[in-house]
This record gives C-alpha cells, structure tokens and sequence, in this order.
C-alpha cells in the first residue's frame, strides 16, 4: 500500500458515544472502556432513547486543552438522531463537522432536521461526491428505493459542503476523514444489491466508492477507526487508514462492519487477529453471526454496543 503524506495530529483523548444504533439495552454492564447510559430514578418519567436501523457517532476529541465535537452519519429517521440526543442530554450546538460516511438513507435522514436546529451556526459537512446518487437496492425479493440525500440541502446559508473523494483533516488535523477506500483485502466484494443511477439508467454499484470511516490517533495508543457500514470493507478501511497516515498501531475498531454474509466472517475475524486491535466494537450492520464471531474468537478485545455507549480512550 502506497502512503500519502498526512500528518495526523496525536490527540489527548476521544469520547466516542452511539447516538443512533439498531440495539438499546438500558441493563447492559459497562466495561473498563464502555460508560453505558445511566439509570436514574426517573429514568422512565421522561423519552428514553431508542433505537432504529441505522447509525450515528458523536465523536469528542481533546488535545492540550482543545476540545472539538464531529458527528458521523444521523441515523435513518428525520427525528429519531434529535429525540436520542434530548433524551441524553447531548447539546450538538458545539458540532465543527458532520461527517456522511456514504449516502445510503439509514445514514443521511436525520440531517434535515439537525441542520434545522444548527442554522444559527456554521457547520461543515463532508462527503463523497456519490453520496448525493440516486441509489436503490435491488434482491431477488424487492427492489427498494432509497432517499436521495439532497445537495441543495447543504448550499448556502450554515452549511459549509465540502464535497471530496480525498481525505480531509478535521479539528486542527487531529481528525481524519479517510475519503474513498482502497481496496486492497482481496475477499471484501462490497454490497452486490446495490445500483446507482448513472448515464440514464440503473447500473450495478456493489462498490459503494463513497463509503468512508474516520479516525484519531491517540496519544501512546494508536488508531481509533470509525466506520459507518463499512462497506468499502473493514479490513480495507483499517488498512487504508494505516497507509495513508503511516500509523500502524490500531487500538479500536468501531461501527457497521456488514458482515452478512457469512462468507466474509471468517476472513474478516482472521485479518483482525493479525491487525491485532485492542478493542472491537461491532455495530448496526455487523450481522448477529458476525457479531457473536468477534465475542469468541477477541474475548478480551470485544465490547458490546448499545443506544447511548460512549467509548472513552
């Protein structure tokens, strides 16, 4: 792999909390990494969280006294990412960036509605050029179409669109957003179901190009890597932030792995045992196989993930 000339500044610390996840569980036992939501004597006088199919992160990065907040992705409903952050008393009025990892909706339909709530101040939000495609996902079952997430929507006013295939540092460079992933591992195929709507008609897309993580790098620890879906391929992404950053130590891998199927599990799990992660935290679209793999084989790495987690290293 081929390294690009990016200096990606060591932070202090990240706190990295799941806003919006497929799983809540208000009973599940935090870990020495893992705070879970905390119950309270009138936990259930007021909304809870919930969860839905789809994935949002609110990253918190520290360094020498700095501290700056990212979002990536806002979920697959236009209020559910707004009723999660209420209900864990979370003010996004400190957002630097949104960051859309790839434009399928169960990753894009909050940010209408966040937006709204933002308009008093510049924020930026980064994406791929594909994520604003007219995308469907097609089975031998359904045809499904999707959401276009709305470039119109990110002109003008607070909103600051920053539109690249290349990577981009965030947060005085202390945040990297990896842009289009290499894809070096050799058995990641991408999402077959998925077309795009190109030159005039419906056309294979299994490579979601647009699909992005992010990543910090922590102070004596290493990599901490964020992925939406993944569906670039995790071990392409991990890999990939490696060689563009020249940081070889990984210290978590978090978010939607895709590990449906069942064929890709095994390899997956196997070029994670060799990247040698101190945490894993699978998440959304991991799969419940896929997921329950990790917990055997990384007992001492795996960390479950629910609604309202906030990972700290």
């Amino acid at each position: 792999m081929l390294r690009q000339d990016i200096r990606l500044k060591e932070i202090d610390g990240v706190e990295i909390t799941t806003v919006v996840d497929n799983v809540i569980d208000l009973l599940m036992a935090g870990t020495e990494v893992a705070r879970r939501l905390e119950i309270r004597p009138d936990s259930f006088e007021k909304p809870l969280p919930v969860a839905e199919h789809g994935f949002a992160a609110l990253i918190a990065t520290w360094r020498d006294g700095r501290i700056g907040q990212v979002l990536l992705d806002t979920g697959s409903s236009e209020t559910g990412i707004l009723h999660n952050l209420d209900a864990m008393s979370l003010d996004p009025s400190g957002l630097e960036a949104i960051v859309i990892s790839h434009g399928h909706a169960d990753h894009t339909l909050g940010l209408t509605r966040l937006l709204s709530r933002l308009a008093s101040r510049q924020v930026r939000v980064v994406a791929h050029p594909d994520a604003f495609l007219d995308r469907r996902l097609v089975t031998p079952k359904v045809t499904v179409t999707m959401p276009k997430l709305s470039r119109d929507l990110l002109r003008g006013g607070s909103v600051e669109l920053i539109e690249t295939a290349d990577s981009t540092l965030l947060v005085d460079g202390t945040l990297l957003v990896s842009g289009e992933i290499a894809r070096t591992s050799g058995f990641e195929v991408g999402f077959p179901p998925n077309q795009s709507w190109r030159d005039g008609k419906w056309q294979p897309d299994p490579l979601v190009h647009d699909d992005q993580c992010v990543a910090v790098n922590v102070r004596g620890k290493g990599l901490v890597i964020v992925s939406g879906c993944g569906h670039a391929g995790i071990v392409n992404s991990v890999r990939h932030v490696q060689a563009i950053t020249g940081v070889e130590k990984v210290h978590a891998v978090i978010g939607g792995f895709h590990l449906q199927n069942p064929r890709l599990i095994a390899p997956t799990v196997a070029a994670f045992k060799s990247i040698g992660p101190r945490y894993v935290v699978p998440t959304h679209c991991t799969g419940w196989a896929a997921i329950h793999e990790f917990a055997r084989v990384m007992p001492e790495s795996f960390v479950a993930n629910s609604v309202g987690t906030t990972l700290v290293f």
